[in-house]
């Protein structure tokens, strides 16, 4: 079973695992399950309540479950083990679709397409004439997610990037090119350098919102004493975000966090 991105139910059930160890009560065990139960139970309320996906977003979320992945990489075809845990899942999907329709967003942005969750959910939340460009580093990863696409009339909308994202972003730079939405969710060692592009060199629209994924990153942005390289890189760039009097920023406690960002100027009159 996968560990919970929940620093507090990972807590509670090495507890656990103590005490059936140790013999301890079984009402105190019974307790821990309980308490256990309820913080899992949290999130699956959350999702079950909200929009369901469409079917070529369950199409996606299945084939990403099933794919061999593992096999892949032993076999030489991806850069990194991939895992479908890096997948933005039915819950915040809809999440950004949300974003997308409340902010009228045309033309998003996304920094980090593994097979295309996130590019494909917002795809459906923008105009016939929307576009969609996203950024993947690993090659083979197209493949996957344009078989993906194609299954979808609002693939059409989806144009990919391939190659390291902060060049990527450098050439839209030049290219002048705007965003409504920028949704970022690659490596997090490059998260405040993506993030520092895309606002200061003019990625961002007017009235342009950025979300960046994994905000929390089970719990290792707030744990003190983590050792958790991924962990300590999204806690730097929250902090370098929060330093900044220029923008509103808001931390939703999302799955594993989004951090919500917008130009100060565009929230207060």
């Amino acid at each position: 079973m996968a560990r919970s991105r929940d620093p507090a139910i990972r807590e509670f059930t090495d507890i656990l695992e103590e005490c059936e160890a140790k013999g301890v009560d079984e009402d105190i065990r019974n307790k821990i399950k309980n308490a256990i139960a309820l913080a899992e139970a949290r999130e699956a309320y959350c999702a079950g309540v909200s929009t369901q996906p469409s079917e070529v977003l369950k199409t996606i979320q299945k084939g990403t479950m099933e794919y061999p992945f593992e096999q892949a990489f032993i076999d030489g075809k991806t850069k990194w083990k991939c895992m479908p845990g890096m997948m933005s899942g039915a819950f915040e999907g809809v999440f950004l679709q949300t974003i997308v329709s409340m902010t009228n967003a045309k033309r998003v942005l996304e920094i980090g397409m593994f097979t295309g969750y996130a590019a494909m959910a917002c795809a459906e939340a923008i105009p016939e004439d929307g576009t969609v460009v996203t950024c993947e580093f690993d090659p083979f990863l197209e493949g996957i997610a344009k078989d993906f696409f194609a299954k979808s009339p609002h693939g059409k909308k989806i144009t990919i990037k391939i190659g390291p994202a902060q060049e990527t972003l450098l050439q839209l730079v030049e290219e002048k090119a705007e965003f409504d939405l920028v949704f970022i969710d690659a490596n997090k060692e490059g998260y405040t350098e993506y993030f520092k592009t895309v606002l200061d060199k003019g990625l961002l629209s007017k009235r342009g919102t950025i979300v960046l994924d994994n905000a929390l990153m089970g719990g290792h942005a707030y744990m003190k004493e983590t050792t958790n390289k991924n962990g300590i890189a999204i806690r730097e760039c929250n902090e370098y975000i929060q330093s900044r009097d220029d923008v509103v920023k808001v931390l939703v406690p999302v799955r594993d966090g989004v951090m919500v960002v917008r130009r100060k100027e565009d929230v207060y009159y």
